[in-house]
């Protein structure tokens, strides 16, 4: 019997993987989607410790210098083809990438559209943890793109966009803080922002409870599939490095 809706198969990577392993696995299902033998795919990763800059690298002012004095702390580093700036991913962290052909016929979303439904499933999923009230969309907001995301009362970013777009399939994607070691960002920018401007659900929860990604994971489930309209079907991973 036919799915009503675009079956997307999801892949959740159950333990830590480098930033280059994560990103290989990626180009695998780009390309299998992209010459037929693939199917959409979401997958959900949490990194080793590894700081990335975007194509936005000039904005962030990365020196040589720097890239040295951030691998000293114990992180790697790596240029990426995302948009956006000079970030931190590490444990504690969700990452999700969804590759997606916008133009499949079960979703025909424009860029613009995606980009919007990436980010209320954000903030849907904050939401349901901290309450709706006091999460906030970043785009709405009016001001620059790097402020796309959620935010905690308006002031703390929480949960972060980076994404691109190529031959009409997507790639990254987003970034929640659940329970991730906040001091990891002191030593950057992070995406252009005070120190001051970056939280994680585990520090605006009242009693100081551990938000774990493995929590945190069904909620956004959930909230991507109800607004992507999609049909989410767990697969293993069939990518061998």
């Amino acid at each position: 019997m036919p799915h009503s809706r675009l079956v997307v198969q999801l892949i959740k990577c159950k333990k830590l993987v480098s930033y280059a392993y994560g990103q290989s696995l990626q180009s695998h299902y780009i390309q299998r989607l992209a010459i037929g033998r693939g199917s959409p795919t979401l997958l959900l990763l949490q990194f080793e410790p590894v700081y990335t800059c975007g194509l936005r690298r000039s904005s962030s002012i990365i020196t040589s210098t720097d890239v040295d004095r951030l691998r000293s702390l114990g992180a790697d580093f790596h240029e990426t083809d995302r948009g956006g700036l000079l970030t931190f991913h590490g444990p504690g962290q969700l990452v999700a990438y969804p590759v997606l052909p916008l133009q499949h016929p079960q979703l025909r979303l424009a860029l613009r559209t995606y980009i919007s439904h990436l980010e209320q499933t954000l903030v849907d999923t904050c939401g349901e943890i901290l309450g709706h009230t006091r999460i906030y969309s970043g785009i709405d907001t009016g001001k620059s793109v790097s402020y796309a995301g959620a935010w905690v009362d308006n002031q703390r970013k929480v949960a972060f966009m980076g994404i691109r777009y190529s031959r009409g399939i997507t790639s990254h994607g987003v970034s929640i803080n659940c329970s991730i070691n906040m001091n990891w960002f002191d030593h950057i920018v992070p995406c252009g922002f005070d120190r001051r401007q970056i939280t994680s659900l585990t520090d605006e929860i009242p009693d100081k409870k551990m938000m774990t990604v493995e929590e945190v994971i069904p909620i956004f489930i959930k909230h991507f599939q109800k607004i992507f309209n999609v049909e989410l079907i767990e697969s293993d991973c069939d990518y061998k490095q």
